[in-house]
C-alpha cells in the first residue's frame, strides 16, 4: 500500500509518501505510475522554492515546504489529486493529514 501522509502546523510544512500499491507488477502499475508523476512534480517544483526533497525506490519526503500562496497551492493540489485516487484504490493508497496546530 501507499502511504501519503502530509504535515500542517497552520501551512503545509511536509509530506511523505512511502510504499508500493501492488496493484500490478512493475511498469504496469497504474496507481503507482500516477502517484509518482504527480507527487515528483510536486516535489521538483517545491525543491526549486527551497524545500529539502529526499527520493529513492518507494519514499519520497519533501520538507521545509515555503508558506508562499504558490508552494500551499501547489501541496493543495498534491493533496486532493492523491484523495481523488485514494477514493478510487482505497485497497492501495492511503491518505492522511496530520495537523499540529501546538
Amino acid at each position: 500500500m501507499i502511504k501519503c501522509t502530509f504535515f500542517k502546523r497552520g501551512f503545509f510544512e511536509k509530506f511523505k509518501i512511502t510504499g508500493h500499491s501492488l496493484f500490478a507488477e512493475k511498469g504496469k502499475d497504474i496507481i503507482c505510475a500516477a502517484v509518482s508523476t504527480v507527487s515528483q512534480h510536486t516535489a521538483r517544483f517545491l525543491e526549486k522554492k527551497g524545500a529539502k526533497v529526499k527520493i529513492k525506490e518507494g519514499y519520497l519526503e519533501v520538507e521545509n515546504i515555503a508558506n508562499d500562496e504558490l508552494s500551499q497551492v501547489f501541496v493543495e493540489e498534491l493533496l486532493e489529486t492523491l484523495r481523488d485516487l485514494e477514493e478510487q484504490y482505497r485497497k492501495f493508497i492511503k491518505v492522511e493529514v496530520k495537523n499540529d496546530e501546538n
